[in-house]
């Protein structure tokens, strides 16, 4: 039977509610007590159920009962039906509120400290009620473990058992010092990199090989090996190096615009460089109705996050 066919011939949420129950306290017993009814009533309002959907629900013996093909159909689609309802009924409760509530967020160290903590404070400033857990991290992969709601990665492949919102790209581009440029002389074309230092993420190689293509040729492309002279997973730090001549830093197009930065000079800007890691989610455990406060700040995220986007993409 298609699903949206017993449902069509149900007018009484309160009939779903009840088989609901029953299903998810696996006895017409423990539903009536948890409802506060007669056993007799529920298996009365059972019966009804069964005659307004044509169809027999399930199949109950002196000790327990199972679903029938109908009865599954019906409890996925019940209990969704419900689950909306009360999430309407939450945010129609909520409208003009201040929300409430408690959200851990971990965001990356780098990104999190050049754009996103300003951010989470007027957050935190436009909604009193909500308090945030802040937990600047590059490496937590199970939520639950480290006690997480929302967090911000930059991945190509984000945890398959969490939902991931695909919210922008993140380029990788070859950074200098002017200081340094003016030093070590001009790089024009890809092959000049070679024999130049590296400042970087971590690399398991000792030398690194990147692969730069032209963003006006993809046949353009450029196989470029470097000694790493510094390698670490805080940006910040790295892009201080680089802004005192350490070597050429690749970087993550981001930040070159943070604050802190100063003036560093896109090296090579006609051409793509493959970074390690390239889309910037919001990434939660799955739930289809998240608290409010977890929805205002997923929000406000995606929000700030395209618009800063704007800027450096």
């Amino acid at each position: 039977m298609a699903k949206g066919h017993i449902l069509t011939q149900i007018m009484d949420l309160n009939l779903i509610g009840l088989f609901v129950e029953i299903v998810e306290s696996r006895s017409l017993s423990a539903a009536a007590r948890k409802l506060g009814m007669t056993r007799a009533n529920v298996s009365q309002r059972l019966k009804l159920l069964e005659r307004e959907t044509g169809t027999q629900l399930l199949r109950r013996s002196t000790r327990n009962f199972e679903l029938t093909q109908a009865g599954h159909t019906l409890y996925d689609c019940g209990r969704r039906m419900l689950e909306d309802l009360n999430t309407a009924r939450a945010s129609i409760e909520s409208l003009g509120q201040t929300l409430i509530g408690r959200v851990r967020i971990s965001v990356p160290t780098g990104f999190g400290r050049m754009f996103i903590g300003s951010k989470l404070r007027e957050f935190a400033r436009m909604h009193p009620g909500i308090t945030l857990n802040v937990t600047f991290n590059n490496r937590i992969e199970d939520l639950i473990a480290a006690e997480v709601d929302v967090a911000l990665r930059i991945t190509r492949t984000p945890p398959l058992d969490c939902v991931a919102r695909n919210i922008c790209p993140i380029d990788w581009n070859l950074y200098a010092s002017g200081g340094y440029l003016e030093k070590h002389g001009p790089i024009e074309r890809p092959a000049d990199l070679e024999g130049h230092t590296l400042v970087a993420a971590p690399h398991p190689d000792r030398r690194v090989t990147m692969t730069l293509t032209h963003r006006h040729d993809e046949a353009d492309v450029h196989a470029i090996t470097m000694q790493p002279a510094l390698q670490s997973s805080d940006f910040p730090f790295l892009a201080e190096a680089v802004c005192e001549g350490m070597g050429i830093g690749l970087l993550p197009a981001y930040v070159p615009y943070a604050s802190a930065t100063c003036g560093l000079v896109h090296v090579l800007p006609q051409y793509r460089v493959a970074g390690p890691q390239d889309v910037l989610y919001i990434v939660t455990l799955p739930n289809r109705y998240p608290s409010p406060a977890t929805q205002a700040l997923i929000d406000y995220l995606r929000a700030e996050i395209i618009s800063l986007a704007q800027i450096w993409s």
